[in-house]
């Protein structure tokens, strides 16, 4: 029978890895005593505590010094459960609950979802960030907890403004000025690099998603660095149906005003679309990317274009994209036999219940990947980033 403090222990780590040790253990006891009533740590699990802290502690050396780099994060996932819940309450939200520990299941990922699943989970965190102020205090949290948490000093945060207007009630000048703001002074308050990836969606009409890149052309000195192409592949007739070649002539504009191109591709939908995306649309760079590892033609190809994946492991495992951590080993050696160019990314750290210095430690931890290989990862994240002089 599987021992229900270390269950709780293990939930209590995931959660708090990089606090103070004090407050890491304060922590660990506020949760035991939530989950299973307990108002002490037994002296055996304080042991087991102390053995895992020094083992972390040797595993993180290895990343004190190395300012990181992340491409891949989503605002309606970055923002903290805390701060989502204040944002709700200043604007008077609805919630489907009261309780603010249930508010947190209900935004996080507690048990691996489907993808379709994961997707649904955007719809309150949107429209909670459904106004300039929110956007402004949002991008906010997200530059902090990156510095204060995983030492980020670049980082490239990707957002909808169309799926936070409310159905047309809010203004999408004012929701990305008013993001831009934050992250400028954020950027005051922290030494980090940031830009925003305005997102075009697969469910979108091609007129919505010609919206999505003439605002990002408008704002592209004002820090909106790039554009992107995401959402559900079976939501509705023009996810359905969505081509990589009806958007052509909008991503060959946004090159033309010199915006970086991320599409994903590659994450629920199978290699045929990174074939189509890379042909059709020649992107910089691809979010996620992991289906082209059973296709050794796209591989060589991706190896030579020199395309770089944004690749997400915990979100892909938490989806269930990903097997295990086995198939995850497979992914990342095949990437390495081929000489893939990859980064590596959260997807949305707060979601996750992670942060990208942990999943760093965990790739370490699990012999998934090398330090050495984390770092070059790292670098070329930096060198790939649509940040100029990131």
């Amino acid at each position: 029978m599987i021992n229900p403090f270390l269950i709780a222990l293990t939930m209590c780590h995931i959660k708090t890895k990089f606090w103070r040790e004090d407050d890491q253990k304060r922590q660990y006891k506020k949760n035991l005593h939530y989950v299973y009533g307990i108002s002490r740590i037994p002296t055996q699990m304080e042991a087991i505590m102390t053995v895992e802290l020094e083992e972390d502690k040797k595993i993180d050396k290895f990343l004190d010094d190395v300012a990181l780099t992340e491409l891949h994060t989503h605002l309606g996932f970055a923002i903290s459960p805390t701060m989502l819940w204040e944002i709700a309450h200043d604007q008077g939200i609805l919630l489907p609950t009261k309780d603010y520990w249930e508010f947190v299941e209900m935004i996080t990922i507690q048990d691996s979802k489907s993808y379709e699943e994961y997707l649904k989970m955007y719809d309150w965190t949107e429209k909670i960030q459904s106004s300039p102020e929110a956007l402004f205090l949002g991008i906010q949290n997200v530059v902090s907890g990156a510095f204060r948490k995983s030492n980020i000093h670049t980082i490239e945060i990707r957002f909808n403004p169309i799926l936070r207007n409310r159905s047309k009630e809010k203004d999408l000048d004012h929701l990305i000025v008013f993001a831009l703001q934050g992250m400028e002074r954020a950027m005051l308050k922290y030494p980090v690099k940031a830009g925003i990836i305005l997102m075009m969606d697969r469910r979108f009409t091609k007129k919505q998603n010609e919206v999505i890149l003439n605002k990002s052309i408008k704002y592209k000195n004002r820090g909106v660095i790039g554009i992107d192409l995401a959402g559900p592949v079976e939501l509705n007739e023009h996810s359905r149906s969505f081509k990589p070649r009806d958007i052509a002539d909008l991503i060959q504009e946004a090159k033309n005003h010199d915006l970086g191109v991320t599409i994903h591709t590659g994450e629920a939908t199978g290699s045929e679309e990174m074939w189509e995306v890379i042909e059709e649309l020649q992107p910089d760079r691809i979010g996620h990317g992991i289906a082209s590892v059973n296709d050794e033609k796209l591989l060589k190809h991706l190896a030579e274009t020199k395309i770089v994946l944004e690749t997400c492991p915990i979100s892909n495992l938490n989806t269930k994209l990903v097997k295990d951590y086995d198939e995850l080993r497979h992914i990342y050696s095949t990437f390495n036999k081929y000489n893939i160019p990859y980064t590596i990314n959260t997807d949305g750290p707060e979601m996750q219940l992670i942060s990208l210095r942990k999943v760093f430690m965990t790739l370490y931890k699990e012999k998934i990947l090398s330090a050495e290989n984390l770092i070059k990862a790292n670098d070329i994240a930096k060198n790939a980033s649509f940040i100029k002089n990131a």
